[in-house]
């Protein structure tokens, strides 16, 4: 299975370092300090246990989501924004690495799932 992730950004204004001082953004927070974020991330299918919390169709692994937050605030500040929050996997993987969030979902039904799954997703330990 192979699912491409595009991440956009405004043009930068002058070098990645300038923007990270100035805006809090232009790149993503290394993993390690020997390690960068990578263009590739492995992941592996959700776990039936997150399926069992969260039944949404495309649920994605709290293991993959939160490596991907972590990396999307490089300086460790700011607030994750969900425009399509469905279930509220990504909100529950931002308040796991101790992050804020807002997400954004029209279907009322994913919504309320969203309001009792987001606590119990944060709680999951994962590897």
């Amino acid at each position: 299975m192979f699912e491409p992730w595009v991440v956009l950004r405004h043009p930068l204004d002058g070098r990645v370092q300038d923007n990270l001082r100035k805006w809090k953004t232009g790149g993503f927070r290394r993993i390690s300090a020997e390690r960068p974020f990578g263009d590739v991330i492995k992941s592996s299918p959700t776990p039936t246990s997150e399926k069992r919390i969260a039944p949404h169709p495309s649920l994605k692994p709290q293991a993959f989501l939160r490596r991907l937050v972590y990396a999307s605030l490089p300086m460790g500040d700011g607030v994750v924004l969900d425009p399509f929050a469905g279930s509220g996997s990504t909100l529950a993987a931002a308040n796991a690495v101790g992050y804020e969030s807002v997400g954004i979902e029209r279907d009322l039904t994913y919504v309320m799932m969203a309001r009792s799954v987001v606590p119990k997703l944060a709680a999951l330990a994962v590897q």
